[in-house]
C-alpha cells in the first residue's frame, strides 16, 4: 500500500535549479538602469512568490512605483524568456526519484507560482512524461501559499488531503501544505535553509532525492533523531510547535507525541509507526483544565476519577468538542484524555500549553518501549527526538474507561485495577471493543 499515493511538487528550487538564469535576467535589468546588482544567494531569498514579487524585490525601494514595476517586469520577462535555459537544469537525481515514484504507482503533479503556460512548458522541457498535471499561476486566482489552486489541482487528480504529500524548498511551500491541510516535505538542496524550513514547520526534511521513495512508499521519515535530556523540555516543545515528533516518557510506556492541534503533525505519527489504518488517538493533558479545552459535557465522575487517579495510568473517554483536527479522533465524536504521572512530560505539556496526541512509541505490531534506548531502537531515523525520562515504572499501558456510556465501561485493563476504579466509580461494565491506544 502506498502511504502517499499522490505527491505534488514545487518547481523552482525543488525540481529545477533556475536561480542562475533568474539572477542573470534580474541583474541585466539592474545594469541597464544603473541599479545595484545582487548575488545568486540574494536571489534565492527573492524567489518563491512569483515573478512579479521577484521583480519587486530586486528593484530599489525608491523605484517601486506601480508604473515602473510594470516596466521592469516586462524587461525582465523578455530577457528571462530568451535566456531561461542558459544555466537551468534539474537537480541531480530528481528525475530518477520522480520516475521511481511513477513506476511504483504514485500520481505526481507540479504546483508553481510561475505563469501557467511557462510552468507547463518548463516541466515538459525538463521532465517529459513524469508529471500527470501541472498547475501554474493564472490571472484572477491567488498564488501559493493560498491553497485555492492546490485544491483545484487535487480535485483533478482525485487526491485526498490525508494521503497527499507536498514537496517544496521554501517557507512558502510549507505554508502552502499547511493551509491546504497536507503533509509537507522540505528539500535541503533548494533555495532556502534548513533553519527556515524547520521554523516554518516542515513535517519532514530530506537532503537527497532518493529519500523520497522511502517517505512516499512507506511513510517513513528520514531524519536525525536527537536524544534530549530530561532538562530539555523547552527544546522538545519547540520541536512540537513546528510540527515535529517527539517520543516522551510516561509511567507506563514511552509515547510518540505530536501537537494535537496540528493535523499534519498527527499524520506524521501514522507514518513513523508504519500504521496505514486510522484509529482514534487519545491525548495527553496536564490536568482537567486542559481536558476541558478539548472535551464537552464532562460528567462529575470524570472529575472524581481525575482527583483519585491523575496523574496516573487512567485514560478517560469523553465527548470531544470538535476543536481538534478530525485525524485525532478519526472523525468520531469522543476523545480520550490522560494525565501522565511523569514530571518530565507534565512539564512539557505545561510548556507547550496544548494536548499531545501520543500513542505508544513503537512500530506497528511491535512491543511498546519502556526506555529511551528502546524507543530510539524502534523509531530512530523516523522521528525528530526522544525525551529521556528514564525507565518507565509501570511498564504496561493505561486502563481505558469509557464515560460516554452508562454504566461506564472498561475498554482496556491496564496499569490501574478494576477494584481501584470501582471504589470511586461503582460497578463498571466491560467490553472487548478497543480504541486507538495511548501509553
Amino acid at each position: 500500500m502506498l502511504f502517499y499515493p499522490h505527491v505534488i511538487f514545487d518547481l523552482d528550487g525543488t525540481l529545477l535549479n533556475t536561480i542562475d538564469d533568474l539572477a542573470d535576467a534580474g541583474n541585466w535589468v539592474c545594469r541597464r538602469r544603473g541599479w545595484p546588482e545582487h548575488t545568486a544567494e540574494e536571489y534565492k531569498t527573492f524567489v518563491g512568490s512569483g515573478i512579479p514579487r521577484l521583480v519587486e524585490r530586486f528593484t530599489p525601494e525608491k523605484f517601486r512605483t506601480p508604473a515602473l514595476l510594470s516596466e521592469v517586469l516586462s524587461e525582465f520577462s523578455r530577457r528571462y524568456d530568451a535566456h531561461k535555459e542558459d544555466k537551468t537544469a534539474p537537480y541531480p537525481g530528481v528525475a530518477d526519484a520522480v520516475r521511481a515514484l511513477r513506476e511504483a504507482g504514485v500520481v505526481t503533479a507540479v504546483l508553481s507560482n510561475k505563469a501557467h503556460p511557462m510552468a507547463q512548458a518548463v516541466v515538459e522541457r525538463y521532465f517529459p512524461g513524469l508529471f500527470c498535471q501541472v498547475q501554474g499561476a493564472v490571472e484572477g486566482a491567488p498564488v501559493k501559499p493560498d491553497p485555492t489552486l492546490l485544491w483545484a489541482l487535487m480535485d483533478r487528480l482525485g487526491a485526498d488531503r490525508a494521503h497527499t504529500l507536498f514537496v517544496g524548498d521554501s517557507d512558502v511551500d510549507i505554508r502552502t501544505a499547511r493551509s491546504g491541510g497536507l503533509a509537507s516535505c522540505g528539500v535541503l538542496w533548494g533555495f532556502r535553509s534548513r533553519r527556515e524550513l524547520e521554523t516554518e514547520g516542515a513535517g519532514v526534511l530530506i537532503s537527497r532525492p532518493e529519500e523520497l521513495s522511502q517517505l512516499v512508499l512507506s511513510g517513513a521519515r528520514v531524519t536525525e533523531t536527537r536524544l534530549l535530556g530530561p532538562e530539555e523540555t523547552g527544546r522538545a516543545a519547540d520541536i512540537l510547535r513546528t510540527g515535529g515528533l517527539v517520543a516522551v516518557p510516561t509511567e507506563t510506556v514511552y509515547g510518540l507525541a505530536a501537537d494535537a492541534a496540528q493535523a499534519g503533525a498527527v499524520e506524521g505519527i501514522y507514518a513513523a509507526k508504519g500504521r496505514p489504518e486510522r484509529k482514534p488517538l487519545n491525548v495527553l493533558v496536564d490536568g482537567m483544565g486542559m481536558a476541558e479545552t478539548v472535551c464537552r459535557d464532562i460528567p462529575p465522575l470524570a472529575y472524581d476519577l481525575a482527583r483519585a487517579f491523575w496523574p496516573g495510568p487512567l485514560t478517560m473517554i469523553l465527548w470531544g468538542n470538535g476543536i481538534l483536527p478530525p485525524v485525532v479522533n478519526a472523525g468520531g465524536a469522543t476523545q480520550g484524555v490522560r494525565c501522565p504521572d511523569h514530571p518530565v512530560t507534565l512539564q512539557l505539556l505545561t510548556r507547550l500549553g496544548r494536548p499531545l496526541a501520543a500513542p505508544s512509541a513503537n512500530l506497528s505490531g511491535q512491543p511498546s518501549p519502556k526506555s529511551a534506548a528502546e524507543t530510539i531502537s524502534a523509531l530512530g531515523g523516523r522521528i525528530d527526538a526522544v525525551l529521556d525520562g528514564g525507565v518507565c515504572t509501570v511498564g504496561v499501558e493505561s486502563t481505558i474507561v469509557d464515560l460516554t456510556v452508562s454504566p461506564p465501561r472498561i475498554l482496556r485493563q491496564g496499569g490501574l485495577s478494576r477494584a481501584d476504579l470501582e471504589r470511586v466509580a461503582g460497578p463498571l461494565a466491560e467490553t472487548s471493543s478497543i480504541r486507538g491506544c495511548i501509553p
